[in-house]
């Protein structure tokens, strides 16, 4: 490598070591300037050899390169200049090379956050980090009625302040800085905030300042542009500090450590802020798409409440009850749930097939959702005509009294709550009885009220109770035609369709047990058998109360190996089945 010096007329050769001494030690720009004002000698070039030649673009200049006294005393500071400058150079260049990889970094990560407000502070975060800014701000445009305004969105001070969301709404309109860089698209770079001339239209407002002991100084502002060229927010920094970790702890410290922001934090500010606002658009896209399942999820909710109306809120107080559990279980760090975490899809995803475990009731005949008798609707009216008649017919009095008596009977068998084995024998008296229709001895019960009214328990008969649970297979042939597995929800129909079973095998439709349930169908389990217990507006029950519901949970399912004992009793322990009535 060739090392130039310049020589000019006056100088005096016994002042070039000092100035070479001082310029290999010092500011490098500085003093080459220095060198050519005071005609004294500057030196530029790479490390490595140093060769002495004239200026060949001078012919004034003399050359010195065959005078080994001065190749003695100009080669060592020639090379000691030149280390100094490549090392900066080297070193700036390892700056911009880091900086660049932090930059696709942040791209990245921003592209990946769904999140909108995780993302608005990571984007103020990055900010400030790829910069050394100690405060940031973002704002959005936004519009509400037609009209549009900047919203305040989050904002951030020193190194460890994860951010403030405000959601603050201002005026659209130059008068602010960030409002003066959304309306006009235009970048602003302020050495000193209060130093502002009048010559702008907008101001700088101290009232955080003064309320905080602060300094504003140093200021940075872009605009965020979206992949059509629209600006839809502003980014805003204050106070470059020679390293982002520092802690600017009064207005002294702030006047003699923060820095200007200069072209290459614009270029850098402007590059991310361009990608924070594809990631802010995107991210609002995610959320408006979540926002409109949410709807159809709610729809569908709705149209099953319509079909059967005795279970109205059910799905809801479920989904409730379930997302109160698995949030439980994210608190709990000791014991065997404490490695056991949901993260914020897992629990959306849980809430969606709690809503949605008993969409496939649409499949199933109307009339059994209420059902809440054992004999069809106006089938005992049929009975009662009958028991009426065989009474007008009969001349004995005993034996109208015993068929009053008889009637009596068969209507408290026809309650769900009633036993089979407790009306036997009212129904085995019955069968022995007749009427009288059209010349013909008929019986008083045929054979279809009869097998009704031998329901051991409930009000269901077991083609009915089969028709019934099919509606959990129903719920899963609907919820797999969804696309889930786009989503982050992919569970969503497998989750849906296990909440009738129990881990002792003798639940169904597929008699799942033990492992084969997962933590999350083992909580809505819990959360199903619960509200159905404690339900008031079921036709075929009295409702219980909270009590006795959870003594039934815990010795009718959790004793006999049916549920989970550990969610069992966190549900009870930490009163999750208040959250159905949040």
């Amino acid at each position: 490598m060739l090392s130039y010096f310049l020589y000019a007329r006056g100088a005096e050769v016994g002042d070039i070591p000092s100035l070479l001494h001082t310029a290999g030690f010092e500011t490098y720009e500085v003093e080459f300037d220095r060198l050519r004002d005071e005609g004294g000698l500057a030196a530029f070039g790479e490390p490595g050899p140093t060769i002495l030649v004239g200026d060949p673009r001078d012919p004034d200049l003399a050359i010195l390169a065959d005078d080994p006294h001065v190749v003695a005393v100009l080669a060592p500071p020639i090379e000691r200049v030149s280390l100094v400058a490549a090392t900066r150079a080297a070193t700036m260049l390892a700056a911009e090379r880091t900086q660049t990889t932090t930059l696709l970094n942040v791209s990245r990560s921003l592209s990946s956050e769904r999140d909108l407000p995780t993302l608005e502070r990571s984007i103020v975060h990055n900010a400030r980090e790829l910069t050394g800014a100690d405060a940031g701000s973002l704002y959005l445009i936004e519009e509400v009625d037609g009209v549009k305004h900047l919203r305040f969105v989050v904002a951030q001070t020193g190194p460890t302040d994860e951010g403030t969301l405000f959601n603050r709404e201002l005026p659209l309109n130059t008068n602010s800085i960030a409002g003066y860089v959304a309306v006009t698209g235009e970048s602003i770079t302020i050495d000193d905030a209060y130093q502002l001339d009048g010559g702008h239209p907008y101001t700088f407002n101290r009232s955080f300042d003064e309320s905080n002991n602060y300094r504003s100084k140093s200021m940075i502002a872009v605009p965020m542009r979206n992949l059509r060229g629209i600006v839809i927010g502003a980014i805003q920094l204050i106070n470059r500090k020679p390293a982002f970790e520092i802690v600017l702890e009064t207005p002294a410290q702030t006047e003699s450590v923060v820095r200007p922001f200069d072209l290459h934090d614009r270029s850098v500010l402007e590059a991310l802020a361009s990608q924070a606002a594809i990631a802010i658009e995107n991210a609002r896209l995610v959320e408006s798409i979540q926002n409109l399942f949410e709807r159809f999820v709610r729809a569908s909710v709705k149209a099953i409440e319509v079909r059967d109306r005795s279970t109205q809120g059910h799905s809801e107080r479920v989904a409730a009850l379930t997302v109160a559990q698995a949030e439980a279980v994210n608190r709990t760090h000791a014991g065997p749930l404490a490695d056991m975490y949901f993260t914020a899809d897992q629990l959306r995803e849980v809430r969606y097939a709690s809503l949605l475990h008993d969409f496939g009731k649409v499949a199933v005949p109307e009339y059994i959702f209420g059902k809440a008798k054992k004999l069809p609707d106006g089938r005992l009216d049929t009975v009662r005509l009958r028991f009426l008649l065989a009474i007008e017919q009969c001349r004995d009095d005993a034996m109208r009294e015993e068929l009053r008596e008889l009637l009596d009977k068969i209507q408290a068998a026809n309650e769900p709550n009633v036993v089979a084995a407790d009306a036997d024998d009212a129904i085995g008296r019955a069968m022995r009885h007749a009427y009288h229709d059209a010349g013909e001895q008929r019986p008083l019960l045929d054979d279809i009220e009869l097998a009704y009214l031998r329901i051991p328990r409930g009000s269901l008969s077991d083609t009915e109770r089969d028709r019934m649970q099919e509606h959990v297979t129903q719920s899963y042939l609907f919820l797999r035609e969804i696309p889930w597995g786009e989503t982050p929800w992919f569970n969503v129909a497998e989750y849906a369709y296990g909440h009738h079973e129990h881990l002792d095998g003798t639940g169904y439709p597929r008699k799942l047990s033990g492992d084969a349930i997962s933590p999350q169908v083992r909580m809505m389990t819990i959360s199903d058998v619960y509200d159905a217990l404690t339900a008031t507006d079921r036709p075929y029950k009295k409702a219980m109360s909270i009590d006795r519901s959870l003594d039934i949970l815990t010795k009718e399912f959790a004793d006999r190996g049916k549920i989970d004992r550990l969610f069992l009793d966190l549900f009870i322990e930490k009163k999750l089945y208040e959250a159905k009535l949040a």
